[in-house]
């Protein structure tokens, strides 16, 4: 729903009310239809958990909405609303399968592209509908296409598309409805226009400072079985950035070292956190007695460096004097092992989700001025490097 200046001013509470009544006369939602979760009116107010359940009781109280278990339902009272299609021309519709934080100030990484995105949509008086695969059913593909949003957005899309994705997308080329794709892991669209990072000039740069600060045996810390050569991946592309800056250096690229993946979208225990150091320190160890001292690493993510921080001196060496430890991203003010240890990469790569966020939904608009050409066009955002400061400088 669009929030205009007049919801804005009301108290919190109020908004929600207001917020699900202009649902119904818009008809967003119809008599009999389920809301959507707590967690999902939270993002699209902006409130806190607490404020939408206070709403929601008050909606009971004056039966508007009927309560079955934890689910609620418009009540059949209002059966007489009318339902119209014409909110959703300022709709975007995002297809995204990451799970997302309740509040704003957990929001980093890649959870930082979607809130941007969304953002962006509120300040043009738009906004964003967003759904993930294993809800979606053909009949509400065929639904959402005859109601002609805004556009489609790929945000996070698992690999394989359903058949239900499938005549989404099929719905929404014969319908005229624009196609962007966020390029990380989501799968070939065609005729989507693309928004990408640009992960092999972001890693080639990180790579090229290094080697300018004298280094010379570069190690990557990397996720191996995230790679994937049969179709390129942020991976992948950062791979080809550290071999194109080795090779100009006329240095030979070391074979990578894998690390066990980690979800570190839950606070870690220290238990976790040690089982990642002492697996980085047995990495390295094996790697240096089988291929001779390294003096750099670079790190998969900036969560990484942390244990490999840890790593170092169990092995007897000072991180970021003895062994230089770069990371990627540009989160490490938000890594929740920084916890447990205070080095922080020396340099970090930046892929600016906020920049991406808001290219994509430029990208919709301006791929709907096309019309349909048929011409799909894959834009590539730069990456920049960024040299954290030191715990001691920060506070």
């Amino acid at each position: 729903m669009k929030t205009g200046e007049q919801t804005i001013s009301l108290p919190p509470r109020a908004r929600v009310i207001h917020y699900l009544r202009q649902a119904l006369a818009a008809g967003v939602f119809a008599p009999g239809d389920q809301l959507p979760s707590e967690q999902e009116l939270c993002r699209q107010v902006r409130v806190s958990r607490t404020t939408v359940r206070a709403a929601l009781q008050t909606l009971e109280a004056e039966h508007f909405l009927n309560c079955e278990g934890r689910r609620r339902f418009i009540s059949a009272a209002h059966a007489g609303s009318p339902r119209k299609s014409t909110l959703f021309t300022e709709t975007v519709a995002v297809l995204d399968d990451e799970v997302y934080p309740e509040d704003e100030a957990s929001c980093w990484g890649e959870w930082e592209v979607f809130y941007h995105l969304n953002r962006e949509a509120v300040r043009r008086n738009c906004h964003t509908f967003s759904f993930k695969t294993g809800d979606f059913t053909p009949a509400k593909a065929e639904h959402l296409v005859r109601e002609h949003p805004l556009g489609l957005i790929l945000l996070h899309q698992n690999r394989t598309p359903s058949e239900a994705i499938r005549r989404l997308l099929d719905g929404c080329r014969s319908a005229g409805i624009p196609l962007v794709r966020y390029e990380s892991d989501t799968p070939e669209c065609p005729g989507a226009d693309v928004i990408a990072s640009d992960h092999r000039q972001g890693c080639a740069e990180l790579t090229r400072w290094l080697i300018g600060q004298g280094k010379r045996r570069i190690l990557r810390y990397w996720r191996l079985n995230s790679l994937d050569p049969a179709r390129p991946n942020w991976l992948v592309q950062r791979d080809l950035g550290y071999e194109d800056a080795m090779r100009e250096a006329g240095l030979e690229p070391l074979p990578a070292v894998e690390y066990t993946y980690y979800d570190q979208d839950r606070t870690p225990t220290r238990r976790d956190f040690d089982c990642r150091v002492y697996e980085a320190t047995g990495r390295l160890y094996e790697y240096q007695a089988l291929h001779g001292r390294v003096d750099a690493v670079v790190c998969a993510s900036d969560g990484v460096t942390f244990s490999v921080a840890a790593a170092c001196r169990k092995l007897g060496l000072k991180p970021n004097r003895d062994l230089w430890i770069a990371g990627y991203d540009n989160n490490y003010y938000n890594c929740p092992d920084r916890m447990f240890e205070e080095t922080l990469p020396l340099v970090t790569a930046d892929k600016n989700n906020r920049r991406l966020g808001l290219a994509l939904f430029e990208q919709l608009l301006r791929r709907r001025e096309r019309g349909g050409d048929g011409r799909a066009e894959r834009l590539l955002l730069p990456q920049e490097l960024v040299f954290p400061r030191s715990l001691q400088q920060e506070v």
